[in-house]
């Protein structure tokens, strides 16, 4: 009997599966996948050792916080299953970006709260504490790249022989970009922190899937795979800066597909100055530029360079006066 009852559970269950619309397949994969992966394989830094995001609550809380995450993950393959697939556009976005702030946004807040209530280097990621100081130092009058970190919370940070101590790892463009939030916080007197920067991008790069993706299942889909990838999103809780350097690169693709040029170009240079992993799209960004004028002669291939020149401009100002200051110390 209990065979039985499995097979005609499976097969029910593989019938609604196949008639699921593609959104809600995915949210259904990432969605409750992501969910039991949040009772022990989705952690972030803590004081002195990283603990599962519910741990970040307090007793009830955490509960609360799993059963919500749980409860709501769970309900969108089943609306779209009563509804046959048939669920107006707004609702399903509503419930995408519930899933969206249950998962993301409440545990980064929660992890922001635990560190203004604790010491500065608990509950954050080491890549976002340095880029704060590195902002502090450059208010200062410091080189970031030449100046040591061990006099700044860095120091607490739990890891042993940290390298981040003693020069920065992170390309400009983040911590000149920091730099205006931390002078105006820390000038009257609030705590900065850098998911206050962090958190908004992830929101942007998820919003900017629409501009590039057709289709409304198609785009509820990808923004669904690309908020809550489980190698992405717990980053995001303790800071890092994944979705920051994304939020450019989204956006230089959509501007691209728009035909927007020089605009496109300046969003892929502000990526390749904040990580080296995004620099690596410039030449790839350069020869599609040239291919798609299809020119023949080599002047015809400058010329389609054209629109870059403020991307270019954007890369010089953002790398060479530290290049310089670095080798006026080591002449």
């Amino acid at each position: 009997m209990f065979a039985k009852a499995l097979e005609r559970f499976t097969k029910w269950g593989l019938i609604a599966w196949r008639d699921l619309s593609l959104d809600a397949k995915v949210v259904a994969l990432f969605g409750v996948g992501n969910w039991f992966l949040l009772f022990a394989n989705h952690t972030t830094v803590a004081a002195t050792h990283d603990v599962p995001l519910w741990q970040l609550f307090p007793p009830g809380a955490d509960a609360a916080f799993l059963i919500a995450c749980g409860t709501i993950a769970f309900a969108y393959p089943f609306r779209d299953h009563a509804r046959a697939g048939r669920s107006p556009t707004r609702a399903r976005v509503l419930h995408l970006a519930g899933i969206i702030a249950a998962f993301v946004i409440v545990p980064a807040l929660a992890s922001i709260i635990l560190r203004e209530t604790g010491k500065p280097y608990t509950y954050i990621h080491d890549g976002a504490l340095m880029v704060e100081e590195a902002s502090r130092k450059f208010l200062a009058g410091m080189n970031p790249y030449v100046a040591d970190y061990l006099d700044t919370p860095m120091f607490f940070w739990p890891m042993i022989n940290n390298p981040a101590l003693y020069h920065l790892t992170y390309f400009p463009f983040l911590f000149l970009v920091t730099t205006p939030f931390v002078w105006f916080f820390d000038h009257f007197g609030f705590i900065w922190d850098q998911r206050y920067l962090y958190l908004p991008a992830y929101v942007g790069t998820l919003a900017l899937v629409p501009f590039i993706v057709q289709g409304t299942a198609r785009r509820l889909a990808m923004t669904a795979a690309i908020g809550f990838n489980p190698q992405l999103f717990p980053f995001v809780v303790e800071g890092r800066n994944d979705f920051f350097v994304l939020l450019f690169l989204f956006a230089g693709l959509a501007l691209l597909i728009r035909e927007r040029r020089t605009t496109s170009s300046l969003a892929f240079a502000a990526a390749g100055a904040a990580k080296l992993h995004a620099l690596l799209f410039l030449p790839f960004v350069a020869v599609y530029l040239v291919a798609t004028k299809r020119p023949r002669t080599l002047r015809d291939a400058a010329v389609a360079l054209v629109p870059t020149w403020p991307a270019a401009l954007f890369l010089v100002a953002t790398f060479v006066p530290f290049l310089v200051n670095k080798l006026r110390r080591v002449l």
